[in-house]
């Protein structure tokens, strides 16, 4: 089976060194909010291009940080007022 050329084992290496990159040269913590436990943070592609893999394109985020940056500004609960 490929993935987009690749085994997907490796792909999840890959992801998995791009992250310990972005450990060593930006610290141990989400650089938004400075939340620091390594293990569940995400690397997020600030241009959304998921084959741009350059430093200076990738941002190291927590969950919740990350799931702002791609859902909240298109949540359905926008249009919708709340009580």
């Amino acid at each position: 089976m490929e993935y987009l050329g690749r085994r997907p084992k490796d792909k999840v290496v890959y992801q998995r060194g791009l992250k310990l990159r972005l450990l060593k040269a930006r610290g141990q913590h989400c650089e938004r909010c400075k939340y620091n436990k390594i293990e569940i943070l995400q690397v997020h592609h600030t241009d959304r291009n998921r084959e741009h893999n350059e430093l200076s394109n990738l941002e190291l985020v927590c969950p919740n940080c990350h799931a702002e940056e791609h859902y909240l500004e298109n949540s359905w609960l926008n249009d919708k007022v709340l009580s």
